[in-house]
């Protein structure tokens, strides 16, 4: 299933978004996908599983993450502006740099050392 995806994803956001709109059920896991630098902007990644995936410097801006399970992912430097990650995991990721100007937090499982570094963090002073 790995494959697959990431094979939809070399086709970019509009790609996958349409293939995931046909495969509405399909349990999608890019668990420890290389994604750095990528522009996935506006891409579903909702309850995808990314855990430990690198997402270094890639382009996540209005991208829809609700439920996704980043675990331990590596988000440095990603752009997460006015992304939508209600509900999702983000324990143990690393997000320095990432910015989150206008990103939902909302019932997203995370503590402050999960955050260290991010830029823009809503909710923050």
């Amino acid at each position: 299933m790995a494959d697959r995806a990431l094979i939809m994803l070399k086709f970019g956001a509009r790609a996958w978004n349409l293939w995931r709109a046909e495969n509405p059920d399909r349990v999608i896991s890019l668990d420890e996908a290389k994604l750095d630098g990528m522009i996935l902007t506006g891409i579903n990644f909702a309850s995808v599983s990314l855990r430990r995936a690198s997402l270094h410097a890639t382009n996540l801006m209005n991208a829809d993450l609700r439920q996704a399970d980043l675990t331990g992912a590596n988000l440095t430097e990603a752009d997460l502006i006015g992304a939508n990650l209600t509900g999702a995991i983000l324990s143990g990721a690393t997000l320095r740099e990432a910015d989150l100007l206008g990103a939902t937090l909302a019932n997203a499982q995370y503590s402050e050392d999960d955050l260290r570094g991010a830029l823009h963090i809503p909710g923050s002073g």
